[in-house]
């Protein structure tokens, strides 16, 4: 295949996406045939993307663009980045979508699950679109569904946490459209390319800072990050694992876009943009790590982890350096196995006893013994235990920093590693030696959660150890290729 050739993979498997969504909101409240049909349309989708592969792989770039918004059309762009994060996007969808057949939602099944679809579709279409506009479409249309996953159990709460992600994403999106039209005037180009477009005009940073508000606040980055909390406290677990192993992730991929295909590295640098982004990822992952280890709450300390999380990847961005790149695209890869295992893991102990605050959970592991070895096996990944995964994004994040001329800022990352383990370690020991649920083990055997839950558990959990273990770190090796071809 070469570029300029027809490519019919993306808009195919958006399309695949957006139509499943339609039958499983027609379908009304038939639960198990509306599980089928989403597991079969992510499982679709997945395998239309993968024969992609071969020609990205070898470093082609493929483009489509449809004149239906004149006078820049809408396009998509397949290329290594785009097509690695889109098959993680609908592995891990695939995976959620499993969880929920079996997770017991309140309410309104139909609306959750055809909410659930729509947004991967849009988030798939975030990372496959070819320019600013056509992301921007796909962008906006994924951060609307969402509030109908937060608004879910429908009590006080939930609607505040909506009401507080609604005006946020408002505001995200007036900053998106100002800076779409400063570029419009200033370029007359919307199209991903390499090594920017922009110009150091008069609006240029009104322009780049416009994009950062709007991809910022997805990413949880300070001072945007007020929505988090609220939203994975109030929304169910499934939701909170769509929004930290998907959504989360396009904010931060639009970050990266904008970096190396608008504005450009040697422009970032010249203006001294990348050092306030990098004060801003350094402020992320200390102010989330800090409330985190306040957070008595169990899914709302795992929110700010994931806030935390997600500052790593801004760290690698905002150094413009080859390790740093690697660091922060192999963070997109591994967090959400990580993140993942432990907001499903979270989900099976809160549906199972109803249980959220840390304290109630001593001895929990005596009476969900898989659930929490699968918790444990992430949160000593998330410390950065070597050889796990996180270990290896510290690793090149402290080689960019090397690089850079910047090796204080190692001491930052080791901080991060103290406050992960100071927040983590603590569920895990208590959950296995304290006392007030251990006399239930005798009674209770593999935690007796559907097999639909124990299998999406199993599966982000084995993706912990194949992102860290192996002769042969594979994803490494993507990422490699990825950052390679960003540095042109």
């Amino acid at each position: 295949m070469e570029a300029g050739v027809f490519i019919w993979q993306p808009q195919a498997a958006v399309g695949l996406l957006l139509v499943a969504t339609l039958l499983v909101w027609l379908r009304g409240e038939k639960a198990r045939g509306s599980s089928c049909l989403t597991l079969f349309a992510l499982a679709g989708a997945f395998t239309i993307l993968a024969t992609l592969f071969p020609w990205v792989g070898a470093g082609e770039i493929l483009r489509q663009t449809y004149p239906i918004l004149p006078p820049f059309g809408f396009s998509f762009q397949a290329d290594l980045l785009s097509v690695s994060l889109a098959l993680l996007f609908l592995f891990s969808g695939f995976v959620i979508a499993l969880y929920i057949a079996a997770y017991p939602l309140k309410h309104d099944e139909r609306r959750f699950k055809t909410a659930f679809l729509f947004i991967m579709a849009c988030a798939s279409g975030v990372v496959l679109a070819g320019d600013l506009l056509s992301l921007f479409l796909f962008f906006e249309a994924m951060s609307l569904a969402f509030f109908l996953l937060i608004i879910h159990n429908r009590t006080r709460e939930a609607v505040a946490a909506t009401y507080k992600f609604i005006y946020l994403t408002v505001g995200g999106s007036m900053c998106y459209f100002i800076a779409l039209a400063i570029v419009f005037v200033q370029a007359n180009s919307f199209a991903w390319t390499a090594g920017g477009f922009m110009s150091a005009a008069s609006l240029s940073a009104l322009a780049f800072w416009g994009f950062v508000a709007a991809f910022g606040m997805k990413a949880g980055m300070v001072p945007l990050h007020f929505w988090l909390a609220a939203a994975y406290g109030q929304a169910p677990p499934p939701a909170a694992a769509l929004s930290s192993v998907i959504m989360m992730k396009t904010g931060a991929y639009g970050m990266a876009r904008i970096f190396h295909h608008v504005f450009g590295l040697e422009m970032l640098s010249r203006q001294g943009w990348d050092i306030l982004i990098l004060i801003l990822a350094l402020f992320t992952i200390l102010y989330g790590s800090f409330c985190a280890f306040a957070e008595r709450d169990l899914l709302r300390r795992l929110a700010y982890s994931s806030m935390a999380q997600l500052g790593y990847i801004l760290f690698g961005l905002a150094l413009l350096n080859y390790a740093a790149l690697v660091g922060g695209f192999f963070h997109f890869l591994a967090h959400g196995m990580m993140k993942g295992t432990m907001l499903l893991c979270a989900g099976a102990i809160v549906s199972k006893t109803g249980k959220r605050k840390i304290a109630d959970l001593a001895g929990i592991a005596w009476q969900m013994p898989l659930t929490m070895a699968c918790f444990s096996l992430a949160a000593l990944t998330a410390v950065g235990l070597p050889p796990m995964n996180v270990f290896v994004v510290k690793w090149y994040l402290s080689l960019g920093a090397l690089s850079a001329g910047q090796p204080l800022l190692i001491l930052f990352l080791l901080a991060s590693s103290l406050l992960n383990a100071a927040y983590y370690l603590p569920i895990v020991f208590r959950a296995y030696f304290g006392a007030e649920n251990r006399d239930l083990h005798a009674s209770l055997v593999w935690d007796r959660l559907p097999w639909p839950m124990t299998v999406g558990m199993l599966l982000f959990a084995a993706g912990c150890i194949v992102f860290s273990l192996g002769p042969v770190n594979l994803p490494l090796e993507l990422t490699k290729r990825i950052a390679t071809g960003f540095l042109y």
